[in-house]
């Protein structure tokens, strides 16, 4: 066993490094989606009403975008909570970006967790910003 990870010790090289991008890309990224949220971003249908005006085609490359960034933030997340990161936030984050059947059900399930949702609101507090609320009887 010892003779096969010296052999192939290039692999935790790579592990490692990939553990650090994904660490330092956390810290700076989820703080900045957290903060970008309305506090009714749950609630609010008007993005998607302005986003259905947008021509079909632009429409499908955006969603096929920000469904690709979600499973990467999903996988990512789920790294992170072995690995160093921001692991159920960054799932949340990967969450609200992926659209799937049940999608909201389980969004509000997370945050009812009075962890989740106190770190979401102390990182949003920290930048000026309102709570987000989870007050609706989803």
């Amino acid at each position: 066993m010892i003779a096969w990870v010296q052999q192939h010790i290039f692999i935790f090289y790579w592990i490692g490094g990939i553990s650090f991008v994904l660490f330092v890309t956390t810290v700076i990224a989820v703080p900045y989606i957290i903060t970008r949220l309305p506090p009714d971003f749950l609630y609010d249908k008007k993005h998607e009403e302005r986003f259905l005006k947008v021509h079909f085609l632009l429409r499908l490359v955006v969603k096929v975008f920000k469904n690709i960034i979600g499973i990467i933030l999903i996988v990512a997340g789920i790294l992170m909570l072995v690995l160093p990161g921001q692991g159920i936030i960054t799932v949340l984050i990967g969450l609200f970006l992926f659209d799937f059947p049940g999608k909201h059900k389980l969004i509000f399930l997370i945050l009812r967790n009075p962890l989740v949702i106190k770190a979401i609101n102390w990182i949003r507090e920290k930048n000026g910003k309102e709570p987000l609320r989870i007050d609706s009887n989803e």
